[in-house]
């Protein structure tokens, strides 16, 4: 409410009540504000991204937790390339080798006219912007020196695992980056297909140390930058050339990668992308077989309804001479007891099959629930599942369960820390790609087909949980263990392939094996039906056993047979 001393001005409602009414005192402007360091410093930072950068990322970071968990697994041991890396005391040694690469690259005899070191560095500044906003995460480098050192006197070093120590200030920091790696990767695949002796890569330990440093997420350069620097060496090489001359010394495990010919119009982010796209098939060569089996192969419980419908026909026939007999005299019914007995166990048995014939369409017409895991190796064993090794695969995703036989097939795969390695940054690129995102995550796409590899890895990771699982798959030939024991293939390998991933289980590329084998897993029938071919067929012996067996209760039925049709017919002549 308002008070005495509280004045208020009406706007006049005509034009002489205006003209009447006294002139508001005029308002003097403020005096101009010092503008705050804040909006400063936000201003500055908001100057340093551009609208829609985001979409030109390729070349991401592995989350903290994971790659704090496994840090040999994702972080660089010998070479750093890449602003991620760069400067960490453990790799500043391979800087000099650097240099030496980029003396050596410039010094090969040319083809044509020797490029000059101004035609390597005008290569370089003509890409240099677009890739800087092919990195998602922005380090000191990417700065020039004025802001590197208002920002470090302005706000306190978070420490963190990114050492930075760039030989050149301002700008030229990034650029000079990119000019020393991409001269130093393409120098390295130069000598090692040319076969060029060289005291780094002689060393024994050398080459598999840079192998798998350049096929890590974190520490990879835009493959334009590449391409523009192995024009400088060579004008009239093409994408083509520079292919063949990296998919020529990349290699994943036993399986053979594509040529350069059917990658040539693949757009490629980097070294990690080019292994991915060479080793992963088609599309159609992962989804065609599981469709497939899932629409000609008849349901289980349909099966089981027929199987069932069968037995109950065969004892009906097997009873029949039991319905059939005639009445015996009273004074006869003392001895008929293994007759009435035999009545009722076969009227029994027939309730028992009508009724479990009744339940079976109930259950089949059930809607089946998401299946998020399938049993381990040692579960399926048991339930009957056979596990062989794929002979002549098409690549490694070929995996095929054939649930009337029970046969799963899968290729050799070899365990060792090099393949982990590569592996789980294969899977870690998937994620960052739009072919890695799970269906039905906003793309519109449900096929699931996007994320190749990261079912491959929840398929490997939920069958194979303790040794057991191994020491078995290496008895079939499937898996070759490299590394300490069973158990540590186990906990250390399969376990932790897919730690970076996120899947989608209703959709993935192995959701109907998923379904098929814990259908097999839960049927009573197939596990009862294990057992006994385990417990009574394993051996020669056990099999011998058997037959005895089998013919001993043949014999004695057929003699409590014929003693029975002798009560029934005591006149029936014997001839």
């Amino acid at each position: 409410m308002a008070t005495e001393t509280e004045s208020f001005v009406t706007a006049p409602s005509t034009p002489e009540a205006a003209a009447a009414a006294p002139m508001a005192p005029t308002v003097e402007p403020a005096a101009a504000q010092p503008v705050d360091t804040l909006e400063i410093v936000v201003e500055r930072r908001l100057g340093q991204h551009e609208e829609g950068e985001s979409s030109m990322m390729t070349i991401f970071r592995v989350p903290a937790h994971v790659r704090d968990a496994s840090k040999d697994l994702y972080e660089p041991r010998l070479v750093s390339v890449g602003p991620y890396y760069r400067g960490r005391a453990a790799l500043r040694a391979m800087e000099q080798h650097k240099w030496r690469y980029l003396h050596e690259l410039m010094a090969r005899p040319p083809q044509q006219a020797a490029p000059s070191l101004a035609d390597y560095v005008r290569a370089v500044r003509g890409v240099e912007q677009k890739a800087r906003r092919c990195y998602s995460e922005r380090t000191s480098i990417f700065f020039d020196a004025t802001a590197t050192a208002a920002q470090s006197d302005s706000e306190p070093s978070a420490g963190g695992e990114i050492e930075e120590a760039p030989s050149t200030g301002g700008q030229d920091g990034f650029a000079e980056m990119l000019m020393l790696d991409g001269c130093f990767i393409l120098e390295f695949f130069a000598k090692w297909y040319k076969g060029d002796p060289d005291k780094l890569c002689d060393v024994a330990w050398g080459l598999p140390l840079l192998h798998s440093d350049l096929l890590l997420l974190e520490n990879q350069i835009p493959f334009f930058v590449l391409e523009a620097l192995f024009h400088v060496v060579s004008p009239t090489a093409t994408k083509l050339d520079l292919l063949t001359l990296i998919l020529r010394r990349l290699k994943f495990s036993s399986y053979e990668l594509s040529t350069a010919e059917v990658l040539v119009q693949s757009d490629i982010h980097h070294l990690l992308h080019l292994l991915y796209e060479a080793i992963m098939p088609p599309r159609a060569d992962v989804e065609t077989p599981a469709l497939v089996q899932d629409s000609t192969t008849p349901p289980p419980s349909r099966q089981y309804f027929v199987q069932l419908r069968q037995l109950s026909k065969a004892v009906s026939t097997w009873f029949v001479f039991i319905r059939d007999m005639p009445p015996v005299p009273h004074w006869m019914k003392t001895t008929t007891l293994p007759a009435t007995l035999l009545r009722k166990v076969g009227a029994w048995f027939s309730k028992l099959l009508a009724a479990m014939i009744r339940r079976t369409p109930a259950a089949a017409a059930a809607p089946a629930a998401t299946t998020l895991v399938v049993p381990s190796v040692t579960q399926l064993r048991e339930a009957g599942v056979r596990f062989e090794k794929k002979e002549s695969p098409r690549h490694m995703l070929d995996i095929a369960f054939d649930r009337n036989t029970g046969v799963l097939e899968m290729p050799r795969m070899v365990v060792d820390y090099a393949n982990k390695a590569l592996l789980v940054n294969l899977v870690a690129f998937e994620q960052t790609t739009t072919r890695g995102q799970p269906a039905g995550d906003g793309d519109g796409d449900g096929d699931g087909s996007r994320s190749r590899l990261s079912s491959y890895a929840a398929l490997v990771g939920a069958l194979v949980r303790t040794g057991k699982d191994v020491e078995h798959l290496q008895k079939r030939g499937i898996v070759e263990n490299l590394l300490d024991g069973d158990d540590d293939a186990a906990t250390r390998f399969f376990q932790h392939l897919g730690d970076c991933s996120s899947l989608n289980y209703e959709s993935h590329v192995f959701a109907g094996m998923f379904k098929d084998l814990r259908q097999f897993y839960h049927s009573s029938w197939r596990r009862h039906k294990a057992r006994f071919v385990r417990d009574h067929c394993s051996s020669p012996w056990a099999v011998l056993a058997l037959v005895v067996a089998i013919s001993a209760f043949c014999f004695a039925l057929f003699k409590l047979s014929t003693t029975i049709f002798g009560l029934a017919h005591p006149n029936h002549c014997h001839c």
